[in-house]
């Protein structure tokens, strides 16, 4: 069965009739299956004339902020953000989300995706509540030294971002910090998205104190501007637990890259079949992992000029002869 809901965007019930799936062009844009029976979906465009009641493409809110208005916190609520759709983030908190279980779902592709641009150093998206999604996304610094994107803190447990690119405007229109999770938030997952700092001022995408089950897969995370000062690219200052870091591949363009840096002395999980970059391959061997209680498995390091990646293993990467 198959309704049409304006665009190219179709419903798409599946064969046993108990899920549906959001579909732009053929591509699911939402991992599995999106039930509608148990949550309520509103629509957001800021290219809409005049405000409606949100739901409909037609009848949109302007803002995800007004969206959210319309959300009720735990009832697995959706928004679905409109291809073209921008706002700017100008304050602490200027995209404030404390309803738990909201999914905030963009459609379009490439640079016709949902866009949320920092404009102010100290502004932020802040995040509170357990079970947000953002799907298909592009977040973009537009001002200098923006001190954090994404402030997660409270309950913010579960937080997921799925094909969504963070991304820096200039080497001086950029970000400090991506995301900063405070103390107990725990359950961040990164899947398939891509990470691109331009600033000798980008310290680290994701910066935290002890967090449980920090899951990263399928992701592209680049600094391609040498930093002032080498942070790690993840970084924690306390333990972080039930770690699973897979398939991505990371670039830092500095001599002695950090890339991983967990603080604790009792971390555990697993790096597996990642790759990583830097200047030099030495320091990246050396100076790039701090996972104590961790493992690497099956992951490569390589430096300039023109090296093939050498093999890691064990608690830290080592040159397998």
């Amino acid at each position: 069965m198959v309704t049409g809901v304006g665009g190219n965007e179709r419903y798409f019930e599946n064969m046993d009739f108990h899920a549906r799936r959001v579909i732009a062009g053929g591509v699911p844009l939402y991992p599995g299956n999106v039930d509608f029976v148990s949550g309520s979906t509103f629509y957001v465009n800021s290219g809409v004339a005049a405000a409606g009641d949100g739901r409909s493409p037609q009848g949109a809110v302007a803002t995800i902020t007004a969206g959210l208005a319309l959300c009720t916190a735990a009832a697995n609520d959706k928004l679905i953000v409109m291809p073209g759709h921008a706002e700017n983030i100008s304050a602490a908190a200027g995209l404030a989300i404390a309803k738990s279980s909201v999914s905030i779902i963009g459609l379009g592709r490439g640079t016709a995706r949902p866009t949320l641009s920092w404009t102010a150093a100290a502004a932020t998206l802040s995040i509170t509540a357990a079970n947000v999604a953002f799907v298909n996304f592009r977040f973009v610094n537009n001002f200098a030294d923006v001190v954090t994107m994404f402030d997660v803190s409270g309950a913010g447990d579960e937080l997921l971002f799925e094909s969504c690119q963070f991304t820096d405007t200039s080497t001086i229109l950029n970000a400090i910090d991506f995301i900063t999770l405070a103390t107990g938030v725990d359950g961040l997952t990164l899947r398939n998205c891509q990470v691109v700092g331009k600033s000798a001022n980008n310290d680290s995408f994701i910066t935290g104190v002890a967090h449980d089950r920090i899951r990263i897969e399928n992701c592209q995370i680049q600094l391609d501007v040498a930093q002032a000062a080498v942070v790690g690219v993840i970084e924690t200052s306390g333990n972080a637990t039930n770690v699973w870091i897979k398939d991505c591949g990371f670039r830092s363009n500095v001599d002695g890259a950090l890339f991983i840096d967990f603080n604790g002395a009792a971390n555990s999980g697993l790096v597996t079949n990642c790759y990583f970059s830097s200047i030099d391959v030495a320091g990246g061997i050396s100076d790039g992992f701090d996972f104590t209680g961790g493992h690497f498995f099956e992951c490569y390091v390589a430096g300039e000029p023109d090296l093939f990646g050498i093999i890691g293993g064990g608690t830290g990467p080592y040159v397998n002869a």
